[in-house]
């Protein structure tokens, strides 16, 4: 019997070495991976922080671009004074205007509530003395008209759709 003992004691303490021996192991690969895994997480926020800084400054650098009321290079000077002998005072802004309070020109309906008309001005390209492309959206859907427009006799400016698109 004394021997069954020892043999019995013996097979519990190495079962019990060879559990701690698990344990410490999978403890430390626990440690290694957490480590990994916090190290892979300040990549990832220093990615984030450069993104974020290169957006701002690209942001930044397009905002420092834009020339206010500047007139795109595409409608040229003796447009413009064409523009004037139609009857327009200042050309870019008056078409701009005119066709902001003119969303009833947008054939598409809009969605969810909204309202369909021609929210941003720089959205609005006068492309010569007889066309314009301009952007328009109700807040859920947007797309692009191309018109032509005339000046009529009592300096009205008269718009006709040419073309108009959805971006899906």
């Amino acid at each position: 019997m004394p021997n069954r003992s020892k043999f019995f004691i013996i097979v519990v303490q190495s079962a019990l070495i060879v559990l701690l021996l698990i344990y410490i192991l999978y403890s430390t690969e626990r440690k290694e991976g957490a480590a990994l895994l916090e190290n892979e997480i300040t990549e990832a926020r220093e990615l984030i922080a450069s993104c974020i800084n290169r957006n701002d400054s690209l942001s930044l650098l397009l905002h420092e671009c834009r020339i206010e009321n500047a007139i795109p290079p595409f409608l040229d000077q003796s447009q413009v004074k064409d523009l004037k002998k139609m009857g327009l005072e200042n050309p870019v802004e008056d078409l701009r205007n005119d066709l902001i309070s003119n969303a009833d020109l947008i054939s598409t309906s809009a969605v969810l509530g909204g309202e369909m008309g021609f929210y941003f001005r720089d959205g609005i390209h006068i492309l010569n003395k007889r066309w314009v492309f301009a952007y328009f959206e109700d807040g859920h859907l947007a797309g692009a008209l191309l018109l032509r427009y005339n000046i009529d006799e009592e300096n009205r400016i008269i718009w006709e759709v040419i073309d108009e698109y959805i971006y899906y």
